[in-house]
């Protein structure tokens, strides 16, 4: 794995962005790839926001590639803001004075980072090509960049979202604004998360099952499923198989 430290005139800069790499694709091609938010919690045991406890992001990857149940590809996480996290991943202030950042972040991520990216690790950055995800404010800002930059990112992971955010606003503007059709959207949720939690990812899920191209919205509704790095790492395997496989 590489470290960057990625200047920015959106956020807080520069920010730290760990990439995986997996082997080399076939001759002449080049690997997708997947942009992950809250990147303390995906790599490393003794960054993690409770120590040890990990998205294994590495290991996982590193596994299905091998398998063959995904490609090779490079997966980057960023780092949040830390305390700023709150600011920076969510697309209305609400409640939360200075909150309501998402488009700036969203910026960094699509205007900066990925063609820092680009350059660094030769990826696929064609429009419709690139993946995003994240879990949380995490998931709750990959579905605010994604409508930010229509068209531009074609596989979205997105685990226990933070839909509450300001009165459920984000479904609203799902509502209004659809993705492009042939977007893939990989969309879960923990049942011990609580029902309203549950609730509005299942309304979610129906909007987008209306909205996109048959078979592009999978997912599941985890029975043992509370809000932890522990449970994501759980689901995302089927989650990268079924985003990146075939």
């Amino acid at each position: 794995m590489r470290r960057h430290d990625v200047p920015s005139q959106w956020i807080t800069s520069p920010r730290r962005v760990t990439v995986w790499t997996g082997p080399e694709p076939a001759s002449g091609s080049l690997p997708p790839l997947l942009i992950l938010h809250d990147g303390q919690n995906l790599f490393d045991a003794d960054r993690a926001y409770r120590p040890g406890d990990t998205w294994q992001v590495a290991e996982t990857a590193a596994r299905l590639v091998e398998e063959g149940r995904i490609p090779p590809l490079v997966i980057a996480g960023i780092d949040h803001a830390a305390e700023d996290r709150i600011l920076e991943m969510t697309p209305t202030e609400g409640d939360h004075p200075g909150a309501g950042q998402a488009w700036r972040y969203g910026r960094f991520v699509v205007e900066e980072l990925v063609p820092f990216l680009e350059a660094e690790h030769g990826v696929d950055t064609r429009a419709g090509r690139l993946a995003m995800g994240g879990s949380s404010l995490g998931g709750l800002v990959t579905l605010a960049i994604a409508q930010q930059y229509p068209a531009r990112f074609g596989r979205l992971l997105v685990m226990s979202p933070s839909l509450w955010w300001d009165a459920a606003v984000m479904l609203t503007r799902v509502r209004r604004q659809p993705f492009a059709p042939d977007t893939r959207v990989w969309l879960d949720v923990g049942l011990k998360e609580g029902r309203q939690t549950a609730a509005n990812v299942r309304r979610l899920r129906r909007l987008l099952v209306d909205q996109l191209d048959a078979g592009n919205v999978n997912g599941t509704d985890d029975p043992l499923g509370d809000h932890s790095e522990d449970r994501w790492a759980k689901r995302l395997p089927d989650a990268m198989i079924w985003l990146f496989g075939g």
